[in-house]
């Protein structure tokens, strides 16, 4: 065993999101550490392909403060009164609302807690109001500021029984923060300001080390007594802080559900409330975003809309026995103003103290026409029974069907980056199936800059390539088309980028978009990595040592990679794959026999539109009947059991 192999050697089991603390996050390292300490560990090579590491920066956080940006609420220049409750739902990504909150650079999000009481979180991530990290990787420090209103309490007396309540999570999705030490503070801190305008902190939580790993606890709930006469004022004030290391989104805790009263009993932390608890699951099935035109052709549309989207709902009160009676309705809407289309309708009754439970339906039932910029919002709204007026909690998602593929969400939780080789370049792939033939224009995605060791050049290139589907159905050993980059190795160059072909690239059936670092680069690529979004098996790829591996369920992220089409069919086609199938006769009245093997035949009109698809339950038959349709000239397009597509002129005749 190696030097630093031996000193990390209790770092315990490892995972996607638990490595070892150095190699999962300490930023910059030397490279022969990091290439000692996934030699020691023996890490497979499917592991080590898909490193994750925090987000140094979150450039789309600075729009939310521009200049001109709508604020979240207007600050009261009069104290708050109790009962002071927040549970940030409903409210946009960004900054917390004004009107409780005088200042905080914390991010108001759905997306970097796990199973939270409710959603929209706060989050100390370790990043400013603008996306920014405060300071290097070595330096540890206090981070994130979340400061109250004034709230006047001066009406109030020591033994009113007066608490302040919240949960809070330590650690976020991309994982558990570092452990606090005697030479660093890694930690979230309570404080109240008294009536000498002085601080005093009430309440702490280090991070500590569970075992040998660190991880992203369950949100826990917490009472503190405001039983101090000091802090009975009329402008008293709540803070929390976070302290922890000043780079990246590594050290970070996530709040929700603070209560601030008095009158309150700590023996019964339940809440008469019913809520919604994740972000709407996407209303396609294969993609979160999809090009209009390649909706339209497949042959039946409904079939790329989500058979099971959800939603969560938690049931805060823990007490009641009888449990709540609840309503739901999920409604599919075309923007600005489309009528809504019911999807989901139901009643039930909520268990107390229920978690976690599953509201979905499916939206295949829902008509749906789309063009080139259409974009479709659908909807989940939970009503209790009980009650009257507007739904009490509502989710929504939109899906845009313009002129690119997307497997994620549009943000980046964390960074992920490609294994490195000193004597081969590595790549990395991701596949998209197309209902008919097209062209890739462009490669959209997200960059988070380079680390390294030394000095870090200023820039490093990466070739971006297109991939046709082999035999075997993964991307062959050479992209059909690349176009290099020379990308700045700068943080600050992070965020969503293009790279355009010299000239569109010609697709049909399967294919691969992606990326290759070159040989023994010193620097560490990083892109970004959505964590909140999943792909369909088999999609993700990685090749070292010339050989492609896919990553099933081991691929905890999905890569933030978008071909942007033309919408153009290709006259391009591959002639192998022309002629391994056959069809005759040609001309024909209708009935077309096929000589080669297939799995799937679709028909195509003159203006590129699928017209026919063969049952599943023909799929690869010797004879297809196509007397259903109308005489004319079509395009026969039979897909291959290696993935790759076979076109046919036909002549049908009355």
């Amino acid at each position: 065993m190696c030097a630093i192999g031996k000193i990390f050697s209790r770092a315990g089991s490892l995972g996607v999101r638990n490595l070892p603390p150095l190699m999962n996050y300490r930023l910059p390292l030397p490279l022969f550490v990091w290439a000692c300490l996934l030699t020691c560990f023996g890490l497979p090579t499917a592991l080590r392909a898909q490193q994750l590491l925090p987000l140094p920066a979150d450039p789309a956080r600075a729009q939310a403060v521009a200049p001109g940006a709508a604020a979240r609420g207007t600050a009261s220049t009069a104290a708050l009164a109790l009962p002071f409750f927040e549970d940030f739902a409903g409210q946009p990504e960004g900054k917390p609302n004004r009107t409780r909150w005088k200042d905080g650079n914390v991010l108001v999000n759905e997306r970097f807690s796990q199973t939270p009481p409710s959603r929209g979180v706060a989050t100390f991530d370790g990043l400013d109001s603008l996306g920014r990290s405060y300071g290097p990787a070595s330096l540890y420090g206090n981070t994130d500021v979340l400061t109250s209103q004034a709230i006047d309490l001066s009406a109030g007396r020591p033994g009113d029984r007066t608490y302040l309540s919240f949960y809070w999570q330590t650690g976020s999705i991309a994982g558990g923060p570092n452990y606090e030490t005697g030479s660093r503070l890694v930690r979230l801190v309570l404080e109240f300001l008294d009536n000498t305008g002085a601080w005093r902190q009430v309440w702490y939580n280090p991070s500590q080390q569970d075992g040998n790993s660190h991880t992203l606890t369950r949100f826990r709930q917490r009472f503190i007594a405001v039983n101090d006469a000091r802090y009975f004022h009329a402008g008293f004030r709540f803070r929390f802080r976070s302290y922890g290391r000043l780079y990246g989104t590594l050290d970070t805790w996530n709040l929700d559900y603070l209560r601030l009263d008095r009158n309150r009993d700590t023996t019964n932390v339940s809440y008469a409330d019913l809520v919604l608890s994740s972000p709407l699951s996407s209303l396609l099935k294969r993609y979160t975003a999809m090009p209009a035109w390649q909706y339209n052709a497949a042959a039946s549309p409904a079939q790329e809309l989500n058979d099971s989207t959800f939603t969560t709902l938690n049931n805060l009160d823990d007490t009641l026995v009888v449990g709540t009676p609840y309503s739901y309705q999920g409604v599919v809407r075309v923007l600005p103003a489309g009528p809504e289309i019911p999807f989901l309708n139901g009643s039930d009754f909520s268990v107390a103290g229920a978690k976690q439970k599953r509201l979905n339906g499916s939206v295949r039932s829902v008509p749906l026409t789309v063009a080139v910029g259409t974009r479709v919002q659908h909807s989940i709204n939970l009503s209790l029974l009980s009650a009257t007026g507007s739904p009490n909690d509502t989710v929504r998602r939109v899906t845009e069907f313009n002129n690119y593929y997307a497997y994620d969400d549009g943000s980046a939780e964390g960074t992920a980056h490609l294994a490195q080789s000193p004597n081969l370049p590595t790549s990395r792939a991701v596949r998209f199936d197309l209902n008919r033939p097209d062209q890739v224009l462009k490669i959209r995605y997200y960059y988070a800059g380079a680390t390294g060791s030394g000095t870090i050049p200023t820039t490093t290139p990466v070739t971006f390539g297109v991939w046709d589907a082999g035999a075997d159905g993964q991307p062959t050993a050479t992209p059909k088309a690349t176009f290099t980059e020379s990308l700045p190795t700068s943080v600050a160059a992070g965020g969503f980028r293009e790279v355009t072909f010299s000239q569109p690239v010609p697709v049909s059936g399967r294919f691969f978009i992606g990326y290759t670092q070159p040989a023994n680069t010193p620097l560490f690529i990083l892109f970004g990595a959505d964590l909140n979004s999943y792909q369909p098996r088999l999609t993700f790829y990685d090749r070292e040592n010339n050989v492609w591996s896919p990553f099933d369920t081991a691929a905890k992220f999905v890569p933030i990679l978008r071909p942007v089409m033309s919408g153009v069919v290709s006259s391009a086609h591959s002639a192998a794959a022309d002629a391994a199938v056959q069809i005759f006769p040609n001309p024909s009245s209708g009935v077309v026999q096929v000589q080669g093997r297939y799995t799937r035949a679709v028909a195509l009109d003159a203006l590129g539109r699928t017209v026919w698809e063969q049952p599943a339950a023909q799929a690869g038959q010797a004879q297809l009947d196509l007397r259903r349709l109308p005489a004319g000239v079509y395009l026969l397009r039979l897909t291959l059991p290696n993935g790759s597509v076979g076109t046919q002129r036909l002549v049908l005749q009355p």
